[in-house]
Parts: C-alpha cells; structure tokens; sequence
C-alpha cells in the first residue's frame, strides 16, 4: 500500500494503481474532467500509463456548465 493525497483527502492505495484505475474507483466518470499529479497535467491519453507513486498529490477536477 502506499499514501497519496486525493482532491486534499489522505488515501491509501496499492501500489501499482495507474492514475485511470484510481478513476475507475472513486467511481469518477473519466470525461469532462481535468487530471494533474504534483501539480503537472496529466492528459486523459496518459491515464492508463502514469503509475501513482507514494506521496503524490492527485487533483481531479470535474467540469460542469454555468456560471
């Protein structure tokens, strides 16, 4: 297991849990959203290959309509 931090939420995952597997669990819709790791985009082509590591600090933004 390692610890990572979610939308500023301390979680712990297995390691080895790719950035669209942690997605999938949160249950989270993979489009119509904005991903970044430690600050640094990661673009939804990217999901399925960027490795989380111990640490990192994930934000998931979900886009809606209105003002």
């Amino acid at each position: 297991m390692i610890k990572i931090m979610l939308n500023d939420q301390p979680m712990e995952i297995e390691a080895g849990t790719t950035l669209a597997q942690l997605i999938a669990s949160e249950e989270i819709r993979p489009t119509g959203i904005a991903t970044a790791i430690n600050n640094k985009v990661v673009p939804q082509d990217k999901r399925e290959t960027t490795v989380l590591n111990d640490g990192d600090n994930i934000l998931i933004i979900k886009a809606f309509c209105g003002g």
